[in-house]
């Protein structure tokens, strides 16, 4: 199931829109994105498509930019190709009370967008605009959508009513029918600017920069799950001495590594409590790429955290999908270290995912050839994999602490 909630706003139909210039609108929220911004200003200028699809990696800004769209096609006084943020229309969209919006988002156990919403929306979208001016359907994550609802939204997307507009944003746009996407425009983001995103998190988070920068690397480039789970400064430290602990691992017999694996999960466990789902050694997707991993937010403000793990549930025994994911969460970390050993050995430095660590990866990457980094690299690798294919995560972790050079 999925809701659909109505929203108001007030703009004249004789509103002239000015070009969008080079650089994005000043009033956009978004932060990261400024060729996408500025895309996004341009296409809204003038004479703005009926449908419009915003894709990019979960968590890196797709749904903020769909929101700038939102508004900037509400307002009744735009500035520099984006909304005011003073009149009435840009006050009624940031209290989630306009009228003339729209907003269908993924529900229910199944986390998906239904059929029933979307008929609603047809109904709705009929009517005139109770302001005077557009009527907006913004529908968050997309790609949730069950087959039946996408058909029935392909039915108004042939047929758009007068004065309306439809933006969807999704995390990847390949679960959705080839005749939705014809019939958008599209915009495509990939992670934001490191820098803009790494400001974000410290101003809003109240953070030091060194730490905002690491949390950022921590999840991947991804600002948005850091945001919503109001991250501190607690898991950038965690973090840090859990890779100190694996680092010191080569030095480490092999029955005293099975003994630390536990503890080690625990620490896993509670960075990921915490609001961090590490995504080190993931491919990080170029500007105008895509991430095609399933069932994550799209973007911060959109959806409620789901709860990842046992510590969530104080006192009661984890379940074995919080157990893959607390092995999961170190098999990332442990990745990383792996893919920063190997870089370090070949001399690669400046391609390693946590460039402020180099004094402690080097005496260790020294150890061994580089090759024996990168063998261990594709063993956690595949034991990730196998993981999320239901492979007992506890075995899995022995097998790696069991592998991991020694010297």
């Amino acid at each position: 199931m999925a809701k659909a909630v109505s929203t108001p706003a007030k703009r004249s139909a004789a509103t002239s829109r000015p070009l969008a210039s080079a650089r994005p609108p000043a009033s956009f929220k978004t932060r990261g994105h400024d060729e996408a911004s500025a895309r996004l200003a341009t296409i809204l200028a003038d004479s703005p498509p009926h449908a419009l699809l915003i894709v990019g990696p979960r968590g890196a800004g797709a749904g903020t930019l769909a929101r700038d769209a939102v508004a900037t096609l509400l307002c009744t006084a735009p500035v520099e190709g984006g909304a005011c943020g003073t009149c009435r229309s840009c006050r009624l969209v940031a209290s989630g009370s306009h009228a003339d919006l729209a907003l269908i988002t993924p529900t229910g156990a199944a986390d998906e967008i239904g059929i029933t919403p979307i008929r609603e929306l047809e109904q709705s979208l009929a009517l005139l605009p109770v302001e005077g001016g557009r009527r907006i359907a913004l529908i968050e994550r997309a790609d949730r959508m069950s087959e039946a609802a996408q058909n029935a939204l392909l039915k108004t997307l042939e047929e758009p009513p007068p004065r309306t507009h439809i933006i969807l944003s999704a995390a990847e746009d390949s679960s959705l029918m080839p005749t939705i996407r014809s019939r958008c425009a599209s915009v495509r983001l990939g992670l934001p600017d490191s820098a803009a995103a790494s400001e974000l998190l410290a101003t809003q988070l109240g953070l030091d920069a060194a730490t905002a920068m690491r949390l950022l690397r921590m999840a991947g480039g991804r600002p948005g799950p850091l945001l919503e789970a109001g991250v501190t400064g607690d898991a950038a430290r965690a973090h840090a001495q859990l890779r100190r602990q694996l680092l010191d691992f080569v030095g480490v017999a092999p029955h005293a590594r099975l003994r630390q694996i536990p503890a080690l999960i625990g620490d896993a466990s509670a960075i990921l409590a915490a609001g961090v789902d590490t995504q080190e050694g993931d491919a990080t997707p170029a500007d105008g790429e895509v991430d095609t991993q399933d069932g994550e937010p799209d973007d911060v403000a959109e959806v409620e955290p789901k709860k990842k793990t046992a510590a969530k549930r104080s006192g009661a025994k984890p379940t074995p999908a919080e157990r893959r994911a607390a092995a999961a969460a170190l098999l990332r970390l442990w990745r990383g270290v792996a893919r920063d050993l190997a870089l370090v050995a070949a001399g690669a430095t400046e391609s390693i995912g946590f460039p402020e660590d180099l004094h402690e990866l080097t005496p260790v990457a020294a150890r061994c050839e580089a090759t024996v980094w990168r063998d261990a690299l594709i063993s956690i690798d595949r034991a990730l994999t196998a993981v999320r294919r239901n492979g007992n995560p506890e075995l899995l972790l022995d097998a790696i602490a069991l592998r991991w050079p020694r010297a």
